[in-house]
């Protein structure tokens, strides 16, 4: 890999993260650095809210993509990679090591009011050093050993996408995602790479994922990032994004959200 100003940076903070001693914990508000690195495993856990804008995440074979308010649980030892579409996005970042936890894997949890208060409060301590801050420590620890039993599991916006391994697959999807604002369907889009709609087909099935259900969720995906990041309004947004017309933008926006975009809005 080229050694680049930006690659340097990426790797100081990786290390960074690794010389944490265990008796520490690391909390940060953080913004595009943060989703700057490139995937990356390292030996902490790590908790990030969402405080503003969306982020794509990469794990284990999936890409998920979470919204604001949204709590991310990634354990120790696990490879992931963040990135983000929105211009403005922050975060708010804890390291730390937790032993003996029963719910250790890779989760997406819905916050609330309490939840958010608690973390705000360590995010006051950038470094809580259990030597010299004994009892916000162990409050800490408490706090994040306890998170996975105190916070439901979300479902949209956190659905995954399985990563497809068929590299000829992988040109198709980036072409899809380029022009979601034009008026795609299977057959053009297999006549744009010379597959047969039959043969299209199978390579999408067969990497699990289905043309029209892919397509409506990057419309919403992209329409997520869209409203979280400017004024726009909902009709201006469902023609951006390639939909006919609001209504059909307002339908698919729901059946795939569980709410309206007006209510989208409101939360915003």
């Amino acid at each position: 890999m080229q050694i680049t100003p930006e690659n340097s940076v990426t790797e100081e903070r990786l290390s960074l993260i690794e010389e944490i001693p265990a008796n520490v914990i690391f909390t940060k508000v953080t913004g595009r650095e943060e989703v700057s690195l490139h995937s990356h495993v390292h030996n902490r856990h790590q908790v990030i809210y969402i405080l503003s804008g969306t982020l794509h995440v990469e794990v284990a074979g999936s890409s998920y993509f979470v919204t604001g308010r949204h709590l991310i649980w990634i354990p120790n030892g696990v490879e992931h990679r963040l990135s983000s579409n929105n211009t403005q996005i922050s975060l708010l970042t804890s390291y730390f090591c937790l032993k003996d936890i029963r719910e250790d894997c890779f989760a997406i949890y819905k916050t609330d009011e309490l939840v958010v208060r608690n973390l705000n409060f360590i995010s006051t301590h950038e470094y809580v050093d259990k030597s010299r801050t004994p009892e916000i420590f162990a409050f800490a620890m408490g706090f994040f050993g306890v998170l996975p039993y105190i916070c439901k599991e979300a479902s949209f916006p956190a659905q995954p996408f399985i990563i497809p391994k068929d590299i000829r697959l992988l040109p198709v999807l980036d072409y899809i995602k380029a022009n979601l604002n034009q008026d795609l369907s299977i057959e053009h889009v297999a006549f744009c790479f010379g597959f047969s709609v039959r043969n299209l087909t199978r390579l999408f099935t067969n990497s699990g994922i289905r043309f029209v259900h892919y397509l409506n969720y990057l419309r919403i995906v992209r329409a997520i990032e869209i409203l979280t990041d400017n004024a726009m309004n909902i009709e201006q947004t469902a023609y951006e994004v390639g939909f006919n017309s609001p209504n059909s933008f307002g339908r698919v926006f729901k059946q795939i959200t569980g709410e309206s975009p007006s209510d989208y809005i409101k939360k915003l």
